[in-house]
């Protein structure tokens, strides 16, 4: 049992140092998923305000030419009333040019809402190329800063991890299996005991328990916390 807790107190310590590489690492992989996941975001509504500013510049062009057309048949009939011979063709020329100008004044309408969308479509492009910009920047500063960090700790990780491998080979699946579950609720699954206390939870213990943890004998567990409890040389005063 004494080199099953020993080995069990070496794991700690690996599991330990891999805890403190993640959190070297930080939030920085959520960080630049989200930024991706935004700017990705950015880009569609710039695509979709794209297509529809340019729809919206087609259909002003067509709109614009069919005013020219209407304004050119405008002053053909105007032009043609003056030979017109008959009051019925006079009455005739008349409501052309009355429904022409009836039209125009629809196109004309439509005219101002396009330019106007245009223009605002034009102002959120112009926001959003800046927010785009804005995010590429901070994806790649972030993504620098995670390189740095991953440089500096991928090479100690594995090594670490490659260190756990072979370690945990030497410790039963029981043993194993009730201090992965420690681990994974406590984040600490073997502590020492510190000023005749599980320096876990800070519970004081008897001096029977106390005792029985020295003699690494058998595993016990922190009746409070469920921590597993060993002994190394300075732990009680």
């Amino acid at each position: 049992m004494k080199n099953t807790l020993k080995y069990l107190i070496d794991l700690q310590e690996i599991d330990r140092q891999l805890f403190e590489i993640e959190e070297k690492k930080g939030s920085l992989p959520e960080q630049v998923e989200k930024l991706e996941s935004q700017a990705a975001g950015i880009k569609t509504e710039l695509e979709d305000i794209r297509s529809a500013l340019e729809g919206n510049q087609k259909e002003l062009l067509i709109t614009n030419g069919n005013l020219m057309d209407a304004t050119e048949k405008v002053k053909k009939y105007q032009d043609q009333l003056y030979l017109v011979t008959t009051n019925r063709e006079y009455d005739a020329l008349t409501n052309e040019i009355e429904t022409v100008k009836l039209n125009m004044s629809v196109l004309e309408e439509r005219q101002l809402v396009l330019e106007t969308e245009i223009e605002q479509l034009e102002q959120t492009i112009a926001t959003s190329e800046d927010q785009s910009s804005g995010f590429i920047e901070q994806l790649a500063a972030n993504r620098d800063e995670l390189k740095e960090k991953s440089d500096l700790t991928d090479a100690n990780q594995k090594e670490l991890e490659k260190e756990r491998v072979e370690l945990v080979k030497n410790v039963s699946q029981r043993f194993l299996r009730k201090y992965e579950r420690i681990l994974n609720a406590r984040r600490r699954a073997v502590v020492a005991i510190e000023r005749s206390a599980c320096s876990g939870c800070h519970k004081q213990l008897s001096p029977q328990i106390i005792y029985e943890i020295q003699q690494m004998d058998k595993l016990i567990e922190c009746e409070n916390c469920g921590r597993i409890l060993v002994f190394t040389p300075g732990d009680v005063e």
